[in-house]
């Protein structure tokens, strides 16, 4: 039986946060001397909302001390990825109101990407630097893979959470009881595919749907027959329509209609940047600048549903080469009363 200190429940991400963890780009991402600078404009934005974590490895402490020192706390760690999001920890809280980290295993996105040796330590290791529980799980799970409400529900994709080349050994019901008894989600609404560019880590959710509000849900959408991804989010939105949450709600549902493309092109490709990959900080909300026609559209959609945050356009083309955006690079930590960390 369950106690108040192993009673955990998942935060959503628009709930108010401690501070956000960010790791600095790493020797092995693509264009690092640029995405380092669209990166260190990024981590400046967000601390003028909240506390900012950089974790660095050794070999680039002493530049990111130099050039973040000013507005962010420091945490020197071995580190060979930038995309916190998906290999460091998610934080639940138990009814004590205590944070506790719960350590997915990684796999670098089913085993695309190398080298992720480091970077598989980064939840224990935060977790001992905060001096809280670290809770060991054996299922490959990417923070960018699943959306939740803060309220029992989570949102996922097929296409991610039950691909062989990450979790061929766990059958949907075993899935669905590690997410009950790691972060007390007691419904997981199946999607079926993400995005057709988002072919790197399998469809993360993050990209196409991310919950607002509990029973509420922001929804990639597009309206061009000829999009790729015309059928698959079309798809999306009818699960979606028709699923309840664990509340027994049917779900409040606002699309985002534009799906939007760098203007400019890299090596020859045109890269995707969705709007519902924002990150949400106190009083405000950080989406990506990708195509004058259709930011300020989408901004005022999301400024509709946050009246009171304040909304943040950043530059994420360098996140968009690496497949990423605001929400990959960004991972929250939870108030709890069990958190207070020294500056």
């Amino acid at each position: 039986m369950k106690n108040n200190k192993t009673a955990y429940k998942v935060p959503a991400r628009f709930e108010e946060h401690y501070c956000t963890f960010i790791s600095w780009p790493c020797i092995g991402d693509t264009e690092i001397d640029l995405f380092k600078k669209e990166m260190l404009d990024f981590a400046k934005t967000v601390s003028k909302y909240e506390k900012v974590i950089i974790i660095a490895d050794p070999s680039d402490i002493d530049d990111v001390r130099k050039k973040c020192e000013e507005f962010s706390i420091i945490w020197e760690m071995p580190n060979d990825m930038s995309w916190i999001r998906d290999n460091g920890p998610i934080f639940v809280r138990n009814l004590d109101n205590e944070v506790t980290a719960i350590h997915y295993e990684f796999n670098g996105w089913g085993d695309k990407f190398y080298p992720y040796n480091k970077v598989r330590k980064i939840p224990l290791l935060i977790a001992k630097k905060l001096n809280i529980e670290c809770i060991k799980s054996k299922l490959i799970l990417e923070g960018g893979g699943v959306s939740f409400d803060g309220d029992g529900t989570a949102i996922t994709t097929e296409q991610m959470l039950m691909n062989k080349n990450r979790n061929g050994n766990f059958s949907r019901e075993s899935i669905e009881r590690e997410l009950e008894l790691t972060l007390g989600i007691k419904k997981v609404i199946w999607l079926k595919k993400g995005l057709v560019e988002d072919i790197g880590t399998d469809g993360h959710v993050d990209c196409v749907v991310e919950y607002v509000a509990p029973g509420k849900v922001i929804v990639q959408g597009v309206h061009d027959r000829q999009n790729p991804n015309y059928e698959i989010l079309k798809k999306n939105m009818e699960i979606l329509y028709k699923e309840n949450d664990a509340k027994k709600r049917k779900l409040d549902i606002i699309e985002m209609p534009y799906l939007p493309y760098f203007t400019k092109k890299y090596k020859g490709d045109c890269l995707v940047s969705p709007y519902t990959n924002y990150y949400i900080v106190n009083n405000a909300i950080l989406v990506p600048k990708v195509d004058p026609k259709t930011d300020d559209l989408a901004y005022k959609i999301i400024e509709k549903i946050y009246p009171k945050r304040t909304i943040e356009p950043v530059d994420s083309f360098f996140q968009a080469i690496g497949g990423g955006g605001p929400g990959c690079v960004t991972q929250q930590l939870p108030i709890g009363d069990n958190i207070s960390i020294n500056e």
